[in-house]
């Protein structure tokens, strides 16, 4: 992608914004009424919903985003019952998909939009969190979750500050009673190609999110079927994904359900980010309930990626993102036989409480395994949180750094400024050149410190907080007093 290519785009879009060149009607709005089911499920008669989830790509200025968005619109109709896309950024896109996916029976969304967007005149409400979410079932009640850590301001390249990250939730009304659905999308990393490893600066954030995320699951969850869809931007065995899996034992419903690799991102067929550090960094997450034996319940059927193409004007095969998405299907009624041929647990408990796994496509095999697992005398809970931790202070220290280095370029800056007046006023500097040195250094002076008092400090007490709040949890852990709040 060149420079040129970039800016020409960039000046494109500006204009038929500012200008309202190509008006986008509003959306009808999400339908008010909820269907009349003919009383609740109780197992006689399967319940099924089909999810996917999908970093749409939606960068105002990335190629072809109105197309594509049309053609993600396209792609879901009669294949899912709910739809999960971030970096939906602006309204052009948002409405597009809406309006489309109404026609094809989502009469049920909603976007979140708590976000600053980018610092262009084009109105209010024209950019949002990138978080948008179709649904056929009605969606009863929402809640947004900012996290404490959003990236840097002044980094617009990066976008993550603009679109104030955070966690969604939905509770979903189903013939089988309501689910509860969130939806995220961390930081991203900024290493060189994505990869993994030293040199992501945004690390400790993404950990500090994730962490957030957890807790904020654990507070809020009360439904039998909890599913977590998102760009988690981290392979899956980072910290970034142990923590969920480990504090609010959620599950990965590919990895449930395939022995392969699962790549999302980077994958040879998908020309927007091949060359990059390919990745899965997208995720299905669940997690069912215990329930009576004999009772219907919750279960995960199959999950896969979601490798959406479409033919472009010039009849080119484009994919629909530079990232590829992840599908599940989950189906409410009786328990059905595992892949090892064996029914549930005499006892007839599910095995969603299993913090982990040694299988990844059999639950039955889970449960036998996973009573080993639960009687360690080292939870792996603790070793998360304490790993949690140290990254989290890492993130503290360094930002600390930064700070001092915002205030030593402020003092240099107004320090340079106070030694030119000081030279003018004895006559030992003429010339308009100073005065421009001054002014430039004042302006720079200033910026340092706002950054350094507005932000950075911000970002250390926010820091700070989140160390404490992983200290306390990590003690009841380990005195066996688990404290979720």
């Amino acid at each position: 992608m060149g420079v040129v290519e970039v800016v020409n785009r960039i000046r494109r879009r500006v204009t038929l914004e500012m200008l309202d060149l190509e008006p986008i009607e509003e959306p009808p709005a999400p339908r008010a009424d909820w269907p009349q089911w003919e009383g609740e499920a109780d197992g006689a008669k399967d319940v099924k919903i089909r999810v996917l989830s999908l970093n749409a790509w939606g960068l105002p200025v990335a190629p072809k985003v109105t197309e594509r968005a049309i053609e993600i619109a396209n792609a879901i109709e009669g294949e899912y019952e709910i739809v999960v896309l971030q970096e939906i950024w602006h309204r052009r896109e948002r409405n597009l998909i809406i309006s489309r996916a109404e026609q094809a029976g989502f009469h049920y969304y909603h976007y979140f939009n708590p976000a600053i967007g980018f610092p262009v005149p084009l109105g209010h409400d024209s950019f949002g969190t990138g978080l948008l979410v179709l649904s056929k079932f009605p969606i009863v009640g929402v809640l947004y979750h900012s996290f404490a850590l959003s990236g840097r301001p002044y980094a617009l390249h990066e976008a993550d500050f603009v679109a104030n990250k955070g966690a969604g939730l939905l509770r979903v009304h189903t013939p089988a009673g309501q689910i509860d659905l969130y939806v995220t999308h961390l930081i991203a990393n900024y290493n060189a190609l994505g990869a993994p490893g030293p040199g992501d600066c945004y690390l400790p954030h993404r950990t500090g999110q994730s962490y957030e995320l957890a807790r904020f699951i654990a507070a809020t969850s009360r439904n039998d079927l909890m599913i977590v869809c998102g760009d988690f931007n981290s392979p899956s065995d980072s910290i970034e994904l142990r923590i969920p899996k480990e504090i609010v034992q959620l599950r990965d419903a590919f990895t449930d359900t395939n022995s392969e690799d699962g790549l999302t991102f980077a994958t040879e067929d998908n020309k927007y980010s091949f060359g990059d550090h390919p990745m899965r960094m997208d995720y299905v997450l669940y997690k069912i309930q215990k329930q009576q034996k004999g009772q219907p319940a919750w279960q995960l059927v199959s999950s896969d990626v979601f490798k959406g193409f479409f033919k472009d004007a010039g009849g080119e095969k484009t994919p629909l993102s530079d990232h590829f998405g992840v599908k599940a299907e989950f189906v409410f009624g009786p328990k059905r036989p595992h892949s090892c041929e064996q029914l549930s647990s005499d006892d007839g408990e599910s095995s969603m409480d299993v913090r982990s796994c040694l299988t990844t496509t059999c639950t039955h095999c889970d449960e036998v395994e996973g009573t080993k697992y639960l009687a360690n005398s080292f939870p792996h809970s603790v070793k998360v949180l304490q790993e949690v931790q140290q990254v989290i202070l890492e993130g503290r220290a360094r930002a600390i750094m930064r700070r001092s280095g915002h205030l030593r370029r402020a003092g240099f800056s107004f320090f340079v400024v106070f030694a030119l007046v000081v030279s003018r006023w004895f006559l030992l500097v003429e010339g308009n050149w100073s005065l421009l040195v001054m002014a430039l250094l004042a302006v720079q002076g200033l910026v340092e410190y706002i950054l350094a008092f507005f932000f950075v400090t911000l970002e250390c007490s926010t820091f700070t907080e989140l160390a404490n709040q992983v200290r306390l949890h990590l003690n009841a852990e380990q005195s066996n007093a688990v404290v979720l709040l």
